[in-house]
């Protein structure tokens, strides 16, 4: 699963207020499903995550950013990190931590402070095999594949750099021939599949990726707040993704969508997570 919180914090900002039900709303939400591996984004801290998922059966790692006084905000911080079954063995990997500042990175010259999320990356085992999955949570401003290609806004040329980095890390895996998976909030509405030098990321002939979420049709109803004044917005078209290597099947993907008498009672996010059924592949 993967699921961007909205601004999971005890004193969040702007018009993200959650009390007690609030929280158990999410809960019964993140229950009614249980996956194994949770990617989630814009957690404020582990905390804060336990109100949503039980303690006893999920072991949280939370991005490296989180120790980083150059690369996070003072106050409350839109983290990633995930959250895996303790029934499962897990550790936490090197964050892709060159997407805060992916200006920087390449030796370039920045428009404004960076200070962006982290890639977080774990490795779980699954059946003595080793998965490498990445957690992403990408610049937002630039959700049209025609912007990106125009690469005119500053919010779209951050985020190009941004996709040569997760590209450098999706062959970096490609190279060392393992499982992988890269899931998150990628603020981009992706519409052509992974092919050779092409798509959002591009693969090669003998290096095929698997577009997890090409089929999910997004109907994710959110309550808005401004000024005061509560709107509701139906985000039709995804701009959280998934992609794996050839490794898995997938069984089934889809967007876990919220209520309308849940939306008008609760304050739960503007995002629908996303779930994923995978098995490993024999490969041999």
């Amino acid at each position: 699963m993967t699921w961007n919180f909205q601004w999971l914090a005890d004193h969040p900002k702007n018009d993200i207020q959650r009390t007690a039900k609030d929280y158990q709303a999410l809960k019964q939400i993140f229950l009614t499903h249980q996956p194994d591996v949770l990617a989630f984004q814009e957690v404020n801290s582990a905390k804060n995550l336990y109100r949503v998922l039980p303690k006893d059966q999920y072991q949280v790692f939370m991005s490296s950013r989180m120790m980083s006084e150059e690369d996070k905000f003072n106050g409350i911080n839109q983290f990633t990190g995930f959250a895996v079954k303790t029934s499962i063995s897990a550790k936490q990997l090197n964050d892709i931590s060159d997407l805060s500042s992916p200006a920087a990175s390449f030796g370039l010259t920045s428009h404004y402070q960076q200070k962006l999320r982290y890639g977080a990356v774990i490795s779980i085992k699954l059946d003595d095999n080793a998965i490498t999955i990445a957690n992403l949570h990408l610049k937002s401003g630039c959700f049209y594949p025609k912007q990106l290609s125009n690469n005119k806004k500053k919010a779209c040329r951050t985020l190009n750099l941004q996709r040569q980095i997760v590209q450098q890390w999706v062959n970096n895996q490609q190279t060392k021939q393992v499982p992988f998976i890269v899931v998150g909030d990628f603020n981009h509405r992706i519409h052509q599949p992974p092919s050779i030098n092409n798509g959002f990321i591009s693969s090669s002939a003998n290096k095929p990726l698997k577009w997890l979420s090409q089929n999910i049709k997004g109907s994710c109803l959110a309550k808005v707040t401004k000024n005061n004044r509560v709107y509701y917005r139906q985000y039709k078209q995804l701009i959280d993704h998934g992609f794996s290597s050839v490794h898995f099947i997938l069984n089934s993907a889809q967007q876990i969508q919220f209520a309308k008498p849940q939306v008008e009672q609760y304050q739960l996010s503007d995002h629908c997570p996303l779930l994923f059924n995978l098995t490993l592949a024999d490969t041999k």
